[in-house]
Formats: structure tokens, C-alpha cells, sequence
């Protein structure tokens, strides 16, 4: 992997892979895949996807500070996937992270272009001192697979929540708990 910049923000592979953080621009492919993927990642709406960009939050929320960031992948030019991922409050003195979304497109998936996204959301962690991370995955996704292939550890289940800032469990549909702990602060993967 070589890294084309000083900031954690652009890393490109052997395979042509491009990994940066998103524009503006992105928007209209991630917001195309996030609907095709659905089933999978549930909803997010578009005003959380631009606030990761923009890092700045519109709307009715509750907190008009964002922590999130989004960071798409490219092969040879063409967007094949991004990851979501949140950093905790940064007054916090133990700040845990978690993976919103992560998604490469049907007919680009590989385990290495996941492993690539990942590495970008753990570095920028290390990088302001977030080394702790956790994600969810409905039971009856393949994904699953991809969470133990990246070493990271199933701690639990629970139900599906709701998108409205509200965290009530509303489904019905199992969803396992990962968490991962980066011991070598950015440098795993």
C-alpha cells in the first residue's frame, strides 16, 4: 500500500484501488448504493452522509456536532464502495468508534477493498485517538463473514433500531455486535 498523502485521507493499492475521504460529488453514487443496498444497511438519510463530508450537521438533531467521516474506494477511476463511521465526542476521554455503513458495490466486492476502507476508518482513529471500534451486522448477512475475516471479535446480539435518533429496538431482526480494539493504534491493518 502506498500512501499518496500526509493525512490519512488517500491510500492507493496494487490493484488500482484508490481509498479518500468523500466530496460532495460522491453523493449521488453513495446515495444509489446505500437504496440498491438497502436490505443490507438499512437507512441512513442524506443529510448524515453530507454532514460526514461537510462535518457539519443540518436538520432537526440533537447535537450539532458531527464526528463522522466518509471515505469512498475507486478502482481505475470508477466509485466502487464507501465506508460511514463515527469517532465519539472528541471532550471524551475514552472515545469508541463505530462503523455506520460499509458497502462495495455487487460486482467489485473484495475482501481487500473492505480491508482498504477499514484500514483509512482505523487510522483516522489512531490519528485522534480513537483505538476502539465497534459495528453491527443483521444475522442473515454473508457480511458476517467479512467482520471475522478482519479479526474483529462477535460480542453480542441485539435487535434492529430505528433511524430516528431515538435507539429503540423496532425489529425483529437479529443484528450481531463487533468490536475491535487496535493495539497497534493504526498500524494492524
Amino acid at each position: 500500500m502506498l500512501r499518496e498523502s500526509g493525512d490519512l485521507s488517500i491510500i492507493r493499492n496494487a490493484d488500482g484501488d484508490l481509498v479518500r475521504f468523500a466530496v460532495a460529488g460522491d453523493l449521488p453514487y453513495i446515495l444509489d448504493l446505500s437504496r440498491k443496498e438497502a436490505g443490507s444497511l438499512g437507512f441512513i438519510p442524506k443529510m448524515a452522509y453530507e454532514a460526514a463530508i461537510t462535518g457539519i450537521k443540518t436538520g432537526k438533531r440533537w447535537s450539532d456536532a458531527c464526528y463522522d467521516r466518509l471515505w469512498v474506494c475507486e478502482n481505475n477511476g470508477d466509485l466502487v464502495g464507501f465506508v460511514l463511521a463515527s469517532f465519539g465526542n472528541s471532550m471524551s476521554r475514552h472515545r469508541r468508534g463505530k462503523i455506520a455503513q460499509i458497502c462495495i458495490q455487487s460486482d467489485a466486492r473484495k475482501f481487500e477493498r473492505g480491508r482498504n476502507l477499514l484500514s483509512n476508518v482505523i487510522g483516522h482513529g489512531a490519528k485522534i485517538g480513537c483505538h476502539e471500534f465497534g459495528c453491527g451486522c443483521a444475522e442473515d448477512l454473508e457480511s458476517n463473514m467479512f467482520w471475522r475475516a478482519m479479526g474483529w471479535e462477535s460480542v453480542g446480539q441485539r435487535f434492529g433500531i430505528s433511524h430516528m435518533n431515538t435507539w429503540k429496538q423496532t425489529s425483529k431482526r437479529k443484528v450481531n455486535l463487533y468490536h475491535f480494539n487496535d493495539p497497534d493504534q493504526g498500524r494492524l491493518f
